[in-house]
């Protein structure tokens, strides 16, 4: 009996210990970045001649250079409640050609958010409003207004078919 209250107590004692220890790594997507598709017509699709960057951004905030996508990740920033994004489009048909250009602004509150141990602490965004010019973009549409660091698209970039 005394021998049985040993063990208990030791199990007791070293339970926490031993439920504490964690091989797991976090192999999450540890950022909350929104990810927009793009979209010809009601198809998601590769679009070409494609170059975004960041507006009032200190540093380098080019994020593709005229590049074919079907995707992308923009980031925002969790210090201001807006963040600003330029595309622009070359568009050619046969001799002639044109750079449109765009600025799609997300407002939004960033929320703190401790996702684990092993991931740490991130921010989430609470979209409130997404505004948008129409040179080469036809619509925004934003598939959810809460922004974490879930793999699916939070919004969606219909571009215009243009035929120069």
């Amino acid at each position: 009996m005394k021998r049985l209250l040993h063990i208990a107590a030791l199990l007791l004692v070293m339970g926490p210990c031993l439920g504490s220890c964690s091989d797991d790594t976090c192999y999450d997507n540890v950022s909350s970045l929104p990810l927009a598709t793009f979209y010809l017509g009601e198809k998601q699709q590769q679009v070409s001649g494609l170059t975004i960057m960041g507006l009032d951004v200190p540093g380098d905030s080019l994020l593709a250079s005229s590049s074919t996508l079907n995707e992308i990740y923009l980031p925002l920033r969790a210090s201001v409640g807006s963040t600003a994004f330029t595309i622009s489009r070359q568009v050619e048909n046969g001799s002639y050609s044109a750079v449109l250009h765009d600025t799609v602004t997300f407002s939004y509150d960033a929320v703190p958010f401790f996702h684990s141990i092993e991931c740490g602490a991130m921010y989430n965004f609470n979209i409130k409003r997404v505004e948008y010019t129409c040179n080469g973009i036809d619509s925004v549409v934003m598939m959810t207004t809460t922004v974490t660091n879930s793999k699916s698209p939070a919004l969606r970039i219909y571009f215009s078919d243009f035929q120069l």
